[in-house]
């Protein structure tokens, strides 16, 4: 009879398990991923490596002006093919934002730009 009751209750414990699991959307979860990219002095530009959008489908970005020419242009970029999903301009602050409806991968790039302009994407 205790061999019993041990299986019983594991299998109540598994489908416990199981139902928490789906419902918590844990067999899609993500990792957070981060990619960044600086303009060295005597350059114009950079780009990031590539990542995934969220589970949601979005990608946030960062994007600093550089300290020499108080500008940076930037463009999110879709890595499978060569779409521009967004492009906005930046002085001598900062912006951030979230761009949704992605489902691929995608990198940043900063142009137009001087030493110390920075930027990050992460999902």
């Amino acid at each position: 009879m205790n061999r019993l009751k041990r299986r019983v209750a594991g299998a109540v414990l598994a489908a416990a398990g199981f139902a928490a699991a789906s419902a918590l959307g844990t067999g899609t979860a993500q990792a957070y991923t981060e990619v960044n990219c600086v303009v060295n002095l005597g350059s114009s530009g950079c780009t990031t490596a590539n990542i995934p959008a969220s589970g949601a489908h979005d990608i946030a970005y960062y994007v600093e002006g550089g300290f020499l020419c108080a500008q940076a242009d930037f463009q999110i970029i879709d890595a499978g093919n060569g779409v521009v999903v967004y492009h906005r301009h930046v002085g001598s602050g900062t912006v951030s934002g979230t761009v949704g409806g992605l489902y691929g991968s995608y990198y940043l790039r900063i142009y137009w730009s001087c030493g110390g302009a920075s930027g990050k994407l992460h999902n």
